[in-house]
């Protein structure tokens, strides 16, 4: 009975550090802490180097847009239409235009009368 107790013993002075130890983050969750909070929450679910991948991404497309410095709302909109690629936005010229604007008809069938 006292080997039992004294190899508990040993077990527990060698594994007690182990378990003490905090793991030190990885480079993707630094940078991940560094961004904006409202993105941290929209890609909070994400591995942090997936996060990332996604942010890079919703930046590179403002870029391509022609808007390097977004707003915080323009990003995040472009951020969930990054998470959300098969959402699609209305692009319907809606109620304003006249005449109301049809897919059915062409545009050369008001030309003739």
């Amino acid at each position: 009975m006292a080997r039992y107790l004294v190899s508990l013993v040993i077990v527990s002075l060698l594994a007690g550090p182990a378990w003490a130890q905090e793991r030190a983050p990885t480079a993707d969750e630094v940078a991940f802490a560094r961004l904006p909070r409202e993105a941290q929450a929209l890609l909070g679910n994400l591995p942090a180097r997936e996060a990332l991948q996604k942010y890079d991404y919703a930046r590179q497309n403002l870029v391509a847009l022609g808007t390097p410095y977004p707003s915080p709302e323009r990003l995040r909109a472009q951020i969930e239409a990054v998470l959300a690629p098969n959402v699609v936005r209305s692009v319907s010229a809606g109620a304003t235009s006249f005449p109301p604007l049809s897919p059915l008809v062409p545009s050369v069938a008001f030309e003739y009368r």
